[in-house]
């Protein structure tokens, strides 16, 4: 009787991957937004014009994470010196960069549910 009630793991396992995967495919196209129409106002306004995260797909990633922690956490932005210049910034593209962070961090969290579940669970 207990072998029936994880019969429906391996399914609920592979549809929290699958949501997972269409969340990071989704939050890869919002990093692509991110970095052709909002990253250069962010370079400028808080790295003084350094233009590191604009370079390629990959640091953008890391650069929409690295912004968004800087938005939603007032320690990051004054470990990092822009704690005066995040006024700046409008709170619209803020909300941009939050909202991706979220939509990042949700779907790993499904895929690692799924890991666990997999891994920890059923074995």
């Amino acid at each position: 009787m207990l072998n029936d009630n994880y019969a429906l793991l391996p399914v609920i396992s592979a549809f929290l991957v699958f949501i997972g995967c269409i969340g990071i495919f989704i939050w890869v196209a919002i990093v692509l937004y991110l970095k052709n129409k909002w990253m250069l106002l962010l370079e400028d306004n808080l790295d003084n014009g350094v233009r590191f995260y604009s370079l390629n797909v990959f640091l953008a990633m890391q650069g929409v994470l690295h912004y968004s922690t800087v938005f939603l956490c007032k320690y990051q932005a004054k470990r990092y010196g822009m704690d005066k210049k995040i006024k700046t910034i409008p709170l619209g593209v803020q909300r941009k960069f939050i909202f991706s962070f979220a939509l990042f961090m949700f779907s790993s969290f499904l895929m690692g549910l799924s890991v666990f579940i997999t891994e920890v669970i059923l074995v």
